[in-house]
């Protein structure tokens, strides 16, 4: 059987100081008291140290290039948003204007017809 090179599909690109809060934050979360979240902190940490790629771009600015699979991503948005739970207070229902806006598209949308 031959060799697979598999690539993932989602590339990213941060400077350095953004590569650095990304990798603070999943060392922080390393360390919280949920398994689950400890554990995907950890390999998406040891992930990032390992594979991202150091790059300077056109402009002579560092960047990081970081590719991710679609499960990585989804693991990713999860520890973040579980890290920022308590650092904002969120003022606005934006699911009540969500559900506005779809209201009004579909308004438009029979109007139309």
């Amino acid at each position: 059987m031959a060799y697979s090179k598999r690539i993932p599909p989602i590339k990213i690109f941060l400077n350095v100081e953004e590569f650095n809060k990304l990798v603070d934050v999943l060392n922080t979360m390393s360390t919280c008291n949920e398994e689950k979240l400890e554990k995907k902190s950890i390999k998406l940490k040891d992930k990032l140290l390992r594979y991202s790629v150091p790059i300077t771009n056109e402009n002579e600015e560092q960047m990081v290039d970081i590719r991710f699979y679609n499960n990585e991503i989804t693991d990713l948005f999860y520890i973040l948003f579980f890290g920022i739970e308590n650092m904002i207070d969120v003022e606005t229902n934006y699911f009540e204007v969500l559900l506005k806006v779809r209201e009004k598209i579909k308004e438009e949308k029979i109007e139309n017809e």
